[in-house]
This record gives structure tokens, C-alpha cells and sequence, in this order.
């Protein structure tokens, strides 16, 4: 994914991947993590075409899947 320097600017960078998903996992909507080619940090994004499932997600639907 390819961050422009104004939107890297105004999200929010957190410094593993690991703390972006504790942070996704609260959301009220579906985000993922992505590495920003910018900063080098990770930021969320709501897009998810093509995104692979964080952990929790896959948790989530199997749960479901099973209900």
C-alpha cells in the first residue's frame, strides 16, 4: 500500500505490528495494519481487498463458522 507523505502525517504510527492489531481488534470497524513505506512505522487502514486476516479476525469467523 503506498501512504502519500500528507496521510502518513496525519495517521497514526505505532511501532509494531503487534501493537496496531491490539489496537484494530478494539475498533468499531474492520482494520488492518500495513508497514508505511514513509515512515517505516505501521498505521491501520480500512481498506482490505487483498489484506491477509489478523489472528483475532480468524478467531472471530471460526467462531461463527462453528455457531
Amino acid at each position: 500500500m503506498k501512504t502519500r507523505p500528507g496521510v502518513c502525517a496525519r495517521k497514526r504510527r505505532f511501532a509494531s505490528e503487534t501493537d496496531a492489531l491490539r489496537v484494530a481488534e478494539h475498533a468499531a470497524v474492520t482494520l488492518r495494519p500495513y508497514r508505511c513505506a514513509l515512515c517505516r512505522q505501521w498505521h491501520l487502514t480500512s481498506r482490505t481487498k487483498g489484506m491477509k486476516l489478523p489472528p483475532f479476525e480468524q478467531a472471530l469467523r471460526q467462531e461463527r463458522k462453528s455457531a
